[in-house]
């Protein structure tokens, strides 16, 4: 396909040269079971290790802490069960915020009807989350704080590092997980007072199908699959290889370029922002000033953005209308921001990677402006 403006990459992303590579080697060549104790079974095991190895020294720990999931949602089920099942004993109480992917929300309400009681501190105006109210809601018998780093629909960085640190001081048994999927290898995350870090492969440059999950103590894992063992007995089933190696490869390019990659973003975010002033109505921003690079959310004062998402892709520019994972639903997020009801049915999330460029901004504009005209 020609003229492709993808500018979705919240919701996946193209996978990368160098990691397709790596993974049809390990789908045609170096295929055998890691758990087998023939030659190949060997290399395929080295393979997993230097991709464990990769994903570690992207997030800044030692590889014996990095766990190999499906995905980031299955990391994130794990993390959260796991604090929830090591900690109750202490306390039932989990604080987390309004504006948490379904992947965190969904295993809250499950774990409520266990007898878990859940905090959701909500927003404020701009998408962000206060810190200070966040310890607010922490008690002495917290055993489990949960934040995202980026919210996946606006951009907004989470006070993860500063209220988890002191969440302990105040809850002395309580254990602090880091939905890191829209921020891994895009902004620095400090494991300063985590316990749990989650992130996915395909939101970097990597296959679908795997995620990884950084465990400072892997006492405190409680696996959510058994069976043959696999991961050191704390995630069960035969480990999906070319996923695997795909994310060491995709990991490791990022990593090396993520300031660089940033600036590049950032730059387009800013273009992104300025050319929306020539739109024929206003267009109202609902990503926070200091927000994600690679993230905008926005508001057209006209339209819906069911319809303005077919017109740009129709115009071959792909955006969405909120985090892929809500299918249509209304923007949870944005409604916890108190946003209008007509900003929430017609706002639009511009996603970005390193490999955009200013040509896609400007298919963007001029894809938006065309839509807008039917509204007009």
């Amino acid at each position: 396909m020609e003229n492709i403006h993808y500018l979705d990459n919240s919701a996946t992303t193209q996978v990368l040269e160098e990691a397709a590579q790596a993974a049809l080697r390990l789908m045609r060549q170096d295929y055998g079971n890691p758990s087998a104790l023939h030659a190949m079974g060997k290399q395929a095991r080295e393979a997993m290790e230097q991709a464990r190895g990769q994903v570690a020294g992207a997030m800044g720990c030692k590889a014996e802490q990095v766990i190999f999931t499906s995905c980031g949602t299955e990391s994130i089920n794990t993390a959260i069960q796991s604090a929830a099942r090591k900690g109750k004993a202490f306390g039932r109480h989990i604080v987390s915020t309004q504006i948490e992917h379904k992947a965190t929300l969904d295993t809250l309400k499950a774990l409520e009807q266990e007898g878990f009681q859940v905090t959701l501190v909500p927003p404020e105006k701009d998408g962000t989350v206060s810190c200070d109210r966040v310890l607010e809601a922490v008690r002495p018998d917290t055993i489990l704080l949960t934040m995202m780093e980026v919210n996946s629909e606006t951009g907004a960085i989470l006070p993860t590092a500063a209220a988890m640190e002191k969440a302990k001081e105040k809850a002395p048994h309580c254990l602090c997980h880091i939905d890191g999927v829209q921020a891994y290898c895009k902004l620095p995350i400090s494991l300063g007072g985590v316990d749990f870090l989650s992130v996915s492969g395909h939101k970097i440059g990597a296959m679908k199908g795997v995620g990884a999950l950084y465990c400072k103590d892997l006492r405190s894992l409680r696996p959510l699959l058994h069976g043959g063992g696999q991961e050191g007995n704390r995630r069960s089933g035969t480990e999906g290889m070319p996923q695997i190696v795909s994310m060491g490869v995709a990991s490791a390019l990022r990593a090396e370029k993520r300031e660089e990659s940033q600036r590049h973003m950032a730059a387009l975010r800013q273009s992104l922002i300025e050319g929306l002033s020539a739109m024929p109505c206003p267009v109202r921003i609902n990503s926070p000033q200091n927000g994600a690079a690679h993230i905008l959310n926005i508001s057209p004062e006209k339209g819906r953005s069911e319809v303005l998402l077919r017109v740009l892709s129709d115009e071959g520019v792909y955006v969405s209308g909120g985090s892929a994972c809500a299918r249509g639903r209304r923007s949870h997020v944005l409604e916890a921001m108190k946003l209008p009801a007509a900003a929430i049915d017609a706002a639009l999330r511009v996603s970005f990677c390193p490999e955009n460029t200013q040509e896609d901004v400007k298919a963007f504009l001029a894809g938006l402006q065309k839509a807008l005209g039917f509204f007009l």
